[in-house]
């Protein structure tokens, strides 16, 4: 019976399944799908650990989806730590690859991993932590891009980039949407496409809410003045049960790029809850069946409410940021509503943010 397995190469650039019943068959299919040459001698390890697999006994007491390194003789085994820490150390990606590296380097015996990764924080050194300019803290600044003068900069940045992702994360599911494909339902298209034309003007309009890593900006910060910040907890949870789950990305290179990992965390959740009820509610528009939300009355004709889908897509009323130990990945019970209003109720964007 055939197992399915994880391969990648030592570069970890790609990454296969194979189902395979036995090591030989391992290796002579990994080898095909990762496009070495067929002739070439290879060696298969554990990625996590570095543990040689050369027979079928030692295969057969690993789990299903164990990830493994294939490696050329001529080549050297580096385990999962010693390359996304180093990656980190030497930051020869960039930001943004090193942050979804170090959150799947981060996936598996997690509470061991974090220990590595507190002890660093916990002996970083504060002396630069309050420099702000490129130029007096440039280690700091390594792999960003020459644009980034100031730490508070390039943190805004950070927070635009996550921003720009919801969007588009939205756009794609809006725009993939049956309603959206079906040739025969122009109005339900025309609909989304003035959605995600006004969400867009909600989003920067409030400049992507930047100020939310920037120290300096003492009204929507979510960090202290010194720009150190604490998990939010469990998306069920007022407050955080652990006590180091703290980080302060402006103290260092390396906590900067650690700070990827953490995550700003959607209590009700955009792609289960959110997203689908947009899609509910531009189709109840497209076909004449508003349900007021102000008024509960039903209507023929009405609007959607963007700027309430705003808030749970983008700001802080639905986000909260949280350590990688307390992103919980499972359904969130909290759910989205269908926003819609009549003629008589509507009153063009209203909320204040």
């Amino acid at each position: 019976m055939k197992t399915g397995y994880k391969v990648t190469d030592v570069k970890r650039a790609k990454k296969i399944g194979v189902a395979a019943e036995n090591l030989s068959e391992l290796i002579e299919k990994s080898r095909k799908k990762l496009g070495f040459n067929v002739s070439a001698e290879c060696r298969l390890y554990v990625a996590e650990d570095g543990t040689q697999v050369d027979d079928d006994e030692y295969l057969n007491t690993l789990p299903p989806q164990t990830l493994f390194i294939l490696l050329l003789n001529s080549e050297k085994m580096v385990t999962d730590f010693d390359h996304y820490y180093s990656m980190i150390l030497t930051h020869k990606k960039d930001y943004i690859d090193t942050g979804k590296a170090a959150k799947e380097f981060l996936s598996e015996n997690l509470s061991e991993k974090f220990k590595v990764f507190q002890r660093y924080i916990s002996a970083a050194n504060d002396a630069k932590t309050m420099l702000s300019e490129r130029t007096q803290d440039p280690e700091w600044f390594a792999g960003l891009e020459p644009s980034e003068k100031t730490k508070e900069q390039s943190m805004s940045k950070r927070v635009k980039e996550r921003m720009r992702g919801y969007y588009y994360k939205t756009k794609s599911a809006l725009q993939s949407s049956e309603m959206y494909v079906r040739s025969n339902n122009a109005r339900g298209k025309k609909l989304i496409d003035q959605f995600l034309l006004d969400l867009r003007k909600i989003l920067e309009t409030n400049k992507y809410n930047a100020g939310y890593f920037n120290r300096k900006d003492k009204v929507v910060r979510i960090c202290d003045e010194n720009g150190s910040f604490q998990c939010g907890g469990l998306w069920n949870k007022s407050k955080c049960s652990y006590e180091d789950h703290v980080i302060n990305p402006y103290r260092s290179r390396e906590e900067r790029i650690i700070f990827q990992t953490w995550n700003l965390d959607h209590k009700i959740e955009l792609s289960r809850s959110i997203t689908p009820n947009i899609l509910k509610a531009i189709e109840r528009l497209a076909n004449g069946q508003v349900k007021c939300i102000s008024c509960e009355r039903d209507s023929t004709q009405g609007f959607i409410e963007t700027d309430r889908y705003y808030l749970q897509i983008f700001t802080r009323e639905n986000l909260k940021l949280v350590h990688i130990v307390c992103h919980h990945k499972g359904k969130h019970e909290a759910q989205s509503n269908l926003y819609t209003v009549c003629g008589k109720c509507y009153s063009g964007q209203s909320i204040e943010y």
